[in-house]
């Protein structure tokens, strides 16, 4: 399984504009323009749900859950500063994590 913190440290280190995660799907970054994907592992809705807990507070989860969608600013190991969105669309979670120190 990804680790939300790995896949940000990959993102700021490929200078990638986006880190796109949603069930069914692989990873994808947006780099210089075109999709790339991490690799071909496709995310189930819990794992992109665990990704999102990694990183978020307690009140953030709260929100989501009430709102049906969030924006936070996360700080990365590496200081990198992304905005994340969180999306629920029924069950389903989808993150977008885009890179604010390229």
């Amino acid at each position: 399984m990804y680790r939300m913190r790995d896949l940000l440290n990959l993102a700021a280190r490929e200078e990638a504009a986006e880190l796109r995660l949603e069930a069914g799907r692989p990873p994808v970054m947006l780099l210089r323009g075109k999709s790339q994907m991490i690799d071909g592992v496709l995310l189930t809705s819990d794992e992109v749900a665990e990704l999102f807990r990694s990183i978020a507070t307690e009140e953030q989860r709260r929100e989501l859950d009430q709102c049906g969608d969030l924006c936070f600013i996360f700080v990365a190991d590496n200081s990198a500063r992304f905005s994340i969105t969180a999306v629920l669309q029924g069950q389903h979670l989808s993150l977008t994590a885009k890179n604010l120190g390229r």
